[in-house]
C-alpha cells in the first residue's frame, strides 16, 4: 500500500514544472538548505543513506550528530501552508520515510569545498544491534539484571503464540515500537500457526523477526516513526502506482527480466519434536508437488522437526517456494522521485513506445 499523499502534493509531483523539496531535520535543526547530495536505499532487510551537507561556513565545527534519530522527508513545493511533519509551513509538503540513525560523521575539506558527510542506517540495522530475551509470556531487550542463573537465558515458546503474536512481542514489547494492525487478506499461516520457538544465547531482534516472517508468505515493511507493517502481496492485489510513457506520471526507463525458478520443488520433513536420533515414522512431509515446466526438477529438502502437523509442514513448504517465486521477476524502473512508493508496492507500467 503506497504512502498517502495530499491531493496538492500528488499534483505537484506529477506536474510538468515542479520544485522538489527534501527535509533533513536532525536534533531539531533543519539542514535542508545545506543538502548537496543524498543517496538513500530502502531494501527488504536494510535501509541506509549517505547525506552530504554544505559546511562552507564551518557551521559543523563542534557539532556532533552521531546517534541522533531522524527521518528523511520527500516532497515538492505546493504553495499550501502545511505544518510539520507533513510540511514546513512555507509551501513545501512532504511524506516521511522510515527512521534513520546517524552512525558516522565526516568533515571533508577539498579545494573550493567544505562538506559534512553523514552515514546513516535504519530500523533493520538498529534491530541487528539489539539482543532480545524471553520472559514468561513475552520478549524483552536483553537485560543482565533479568538473566538470573542462566546466562544463555534459553527459553521456549511451546506453541503458545502465533507467528504474528511473536512478531508483535519483539516489535512492541521488546523494542517499544509500533506494529500496525494487519489489514487485508491473511496468508493462512501468520495468524494461525503456533510454532515451537526457542530463544537461546540472546539472539538479535532482527534475526528473530526475519526467522519468524520467513515462516509465512508475508513481509515486514519499515515505516516512519519506528513503525512496521506486515504485508501479504498477491497477484490479485490492486495496483498501487501506475507509470506511463505517454502521460504523467512518466517513467523514463523500464527493464524486465524473467529468471528460472530454482529450486522449483520444496519438501519439508517434520514430526520429530523430541529430536530423536531415529526419526519417528511415518515421517510427516510437506511437499509443494512435482515440477512441471521446461526445465528439470530441482528439489530442495528442509528439516522442520518441531512442526507436528502435515498441514503446517505443507504451509511451510509453500511459504518457502512463494518467496523464491517472488524473486523470479527481476527488473528496474527509473522515474522522477515519487514520494508514494514504498517496498512491496504493486507497480504497473503502461508503455506505448514502438506502437
Amino acid at each position: 500500500m503506497a504512502r498517502t499523499l495530499s491531493n496538492a502534493l500528488l499534483a505537484a509531483q506529477q506536474a510538468t514544472k515542479r520544485k522538489a523539496a527534501i527535509r533533513i531535520l536532525i536534533n531539531g535543526v533543519n539542514y535542508s538548505s545545506r543538502l548537496l547530495s543524498l543517496e538513500h536505499h530502502e531494501e527488504p532487510y536494510r535501509d541506509y543513506a549517505t547525506i552530504v551537507l554544505s559546511n562552507h561556513d564551518r557551521a559543523f565545527d563542534g557539532v556532533d550528530l552521531r546517534g541522533y534519530r531522524f527521518r528523511i522527508a520527500y516532497g515538492h513545493y505546493t504553495g499550501t501552508v502545511v505544518a510539520e511533519p507533513n510540511g514546513d509551513g512555507a509551501g513545501n509538503e512532504y511524506s516521511e520515510s522510515a527512521d534513520l540513525w546517524v552512525k558516522s560523521q565526516q568533515i571533508v575539506s577539498s579545494p573550493g569545498q567544505l562538506v559534512c558527510q553523514l552515514y546513516c542506517e535504519g530500523q533493520w540495522t538498529y534491530l541487528r544491534e539489539q539482543r532480545v530475551m524471553a520472559l514468561l509470556a513475552d520478549m524483552a531487550v536483553a537485560d543482565p539484571a533479568r538473566v538470573g542463573d542462566d546466562p544463555y537465558f534459553a527459553a521456549v515458546f511451546e506453541r503458545t503464540k502465533t507467528v504474528y503474536e511473536l512478531i508483535e512481542s519483539v516489535i512492541e514489547n521488546a523494542m517499544g515500537w509500533t506494529l500496525n494492525a494487519f489489514a487485508g487478506t491473511q496468508d493462512g499461516i501468520i495468524n494461525s500457526f503456533r510454532p515451537w520457538y526457542s530463544l537461546e544465547e540472546l539472539p538479535y531482534a532482527s534475526v528473530v523477526l526475519r526467522t519468524l516472517i520467513q515462516m509465512t508468505k508475508c513481509y515486514l515493511r519499515a515505516k516512519a516513526n519506528l513503525t512496521f507493517d506486515i504485508v501479504f502481496p498477491q497477484d490479485a492485489d490492486a495496483v498501487d502506482e501506475t507509470f506511463y510513457s505517454f502521460q504523467p506520471p512518466f517513467f523514463l526507463e523500464y527493464g524486465e527480466a524473467l529468471g528460472l525458478l530454482l529450486p522449483n520443488r520444496i519438501v519439508i520433513f517434520a514430526g520429530n519434536p523430541d529430536n530423536l536420533a531415529d526419526w519417528p515414522t511415518p515421517v510427516i512431509m510437506g511437499d509443494t508437488g512435482a515440477y512441471s515446466g521446461n526445465y528439470a526438477e530441482v528439489l530442495e529438502a528442509q528439516l522442520a522437526s518441531t512442526i507436528i502437523s502435515r498441514q503446517d509442514a505443507y504451509n511451510r513448504a509453500m511459504a518457502i517456494l512463494t518467496r523464491y517465486r517472488a524473486e523470479e521477476l527481476a527488473g528496474y524502473l527509473i522515474v522522477p522521485h515519487d514520494a508514494r512508493v514504498e517496498l512491496y508496492d504493486k507497480i504497473q507500467t503502461k508503455d506505448s513506445r514502438g506502437l
